[in-house]
């Protein structure tokens, strides 16, 4: 009964350019080799959860989230390149970890002037850290809206 299988979305998570990992100046993401998925250059501060989910965790630095969807997905938002230098300034989470959060709810603020000011690259990556639960992924590449546009479509495997 595939008929009824539901295909589902990935958001952008901020206003920008969305393009494929390959683009990332980071060997681990553009490899795919911590899963699969898509990065964002963006164009404004605010960056939103791309999925409905449990926000399970938010790194001491505040530049990685990782969401939990009921599908079972692990998706990482991972906010720039070697961010984690840092130390959490510039980032100024809208969340707490532990609690539900829907699709295009705001996650965090960035100082992207900042990021840029000590040389650190903006785009963002958004990673399905478990691709195996994948049955199926298609890539939307382009100008987005952060928090409303779909980039990923994809289904997951049935359970079973």
């Amino acid at each position: 009964m595939r008929l009824f299988q539901k295909t589902k979305a990935l958001l952008a998570v901020c206003s920008g350019n969305a393009q494929p990992l390959s683009a990332v100046p980071d060997e681990a993401f553009a490899s795919e080799m911590l899963g699969k998925g898509f990065a964002v250059e963006p164009s404004e501060p605010f960056f939103y959860s791309p999925v409905d989910g449990t926000l399970e965790s938010i790194s001491d630095t505040c530049h990685a989230y990782t969401i939990l969807t009921e599908d079972g997905l692990d998706v990482l938002v991972h906010i720039g390149v070697d961010t984690v230098t840092l130390g959490g300034r510039g980032f100024s989470p809208a969340v707490q970890a532990g609690r539900r959060i829907r699709a295009g709810e705001l996650l965090a603020r960035v100082d992207l002037e900042l990021l840029k000011e000590k040389g650190l690259p903006t785009v963002t990556s958004v990673l399905v850290t478990n691709p195996e639960m994948l049955e199926s992924i298609e890539y939307q590449f382009g100008k987005v809206i952060g928090g409303k546009d779909a980039v990923v479509a994809y289904r997951t495997k049935k359970k079973g």
